[in-house]
């Protein structure tokens, strides 16, 4: 969409390349005069719709580049909190971008993606047995039992669950031994979050950790694939509390953060000993560990698997992984894991050859 700026009156448009003007329609005269907008056309002279804020463009020292031959100079509190040629989505006038949305563009991209899953482990039965329980920052919240906080800062192990449409944000610092977890809903204040952040990064600083080295950071932001790309999102709550934090800690979050796709059953655990991990339900770890083994193939995935299903419990459900995994295990000779996955399936060596081929 072409970029602009409300001109003179809430009723006009002004194009920032042609200095074309246009008739804004009254139920879209909302943006303040002077706003950078971006927008579309109903019409040869008449505006269809606007968008708050221009996209695209890259930060270029203390200025935004608009990529049309000026440099808009960033408010003092913006000033180094993005590495240069970062390329974002920035709000405010032609005089002054007073709000920058950078992390937004690149945190679902691949080379923002992680996956935290912890192969050799599944969640216990009782969460609780995980330590303190985190929820999800509403105000219509009841039940607050003595284990359970809505934002946790500190070395002890804390979990969230329930990952439908809310995104958790989880930090870990290796030498300061320090851990944050949160659970936010897309009308979580993004304030709330950056206090709870800059605790954190206090924290952690204070304990001698210096943020740059590599290795040191952990930021994690756990969501479902629908919410990473939604509009008005509680990605947006825990992305926005970037426009709330200092400078500097605006620069790490951003150059740390990364995303791992949550499903609603999945826990997110933090410790003082270990970056932030995902453990899944047992059912849900076997048929993880089924499917890595079979499209995969990794030797130790193998090998966790093999542990497993020492122990595991005998389910017809997981019959048509195992089938394929058996399937691959025989193919490789692989006797043990074959035996493992025939009882796997709740069946005997003869039903297997029976039913497998």
């Amino acid at each position: 969409m072409p970029s602009g700026c409300i001109f003179m009156t809430p009723g006009v448009l002004r194009d920032l390349k042609t200095e074309a003007t246009y008739d804004i329609p009254a139920d879209l005269r909302n943006h303040p005069v002077g706003s950078l907008v971006t927008y579309t056309l109903a019409g040869p002279r008449t505006v269809g719709s606007i968008t708050q804020g221009l996209v695209g463009m890259t930060i270029a020292g203390n200025a935004v580049d608009d990529e049309a031959g000026r440099l808009i100079p960033l408010s003092p509190a913006l000033r180094d909190a993005y590495p240069e040629r970062t390329r974002v989505r920035f709000y405010g006038t032609p005089d002054e971008v007073n709000r920058v949305a950078a992390l937004g563009l690149v945190i679902g991209t691949p080379a923002r993606r992680t996956d935290l899953v912890d192969l050799t482990e599944s969640a216990p039965a009782d969460l609780s047995d995980l330590g303190i329980s985190i929820e999800q920052d509403a105000e219509d919240k009841s039940d607050f039992p003595a284990r359970q906080l809505y934002y946790y800062v500190g070395p002890e192990r804390a979990w969230t669950t329930r990952i439908h449409t809310c995104t958790a944000l989880a930090m870990w610092s290796r030498t300061a031994g320090i851990s944050y977890l949160s659970h936010a809903d897309s009308s979580t204040p993004p304030e709330r979050i950056a206090e709870r952040v800059t605790e954190f990064f206090t924290d952690v600083i204070k304990a001698g950790a210096v943020l740059g080295t590599p290795g040191e950071l952990s930021v994690v932001l756990f969501t479902a694939e629908d919410t990473l790309t939604g509009r008005g999102s509680s990605v947006q709550s825990v992305l926005g509390a970037l426009d709330h934090l200092g400078a500097a800690h605006t620069r790490v979050f951003y150059e740390h953060a990364r995303c791992h796709i949550a499903g609603p059953s999945d826990t997110v655990v933090v410790s003082a000993g270990a970056a932030p991990r995902v453990l899944l339900s047992y059912a849900d770890h076997v048929e993880h560990l089924l499917t890595r083994y079979t499209i995969k193939g990794e030797r130790n995935v193998r090998d966790i698997l093999v542990e497993v299903l020492k122990t595991a419990q005998a389910n017809h459900e997981f019959e048509p992984k195992a089938y394929l995994a058996a399937k691959k295990a025989r193919s490789q000779g692989d006797d043990q894991l074959h035996r493992l996955l025939v009882a796997l399936a709740g069946l005997t060596e003869e039903d297997a050859a029976k039913r497998w081929g």
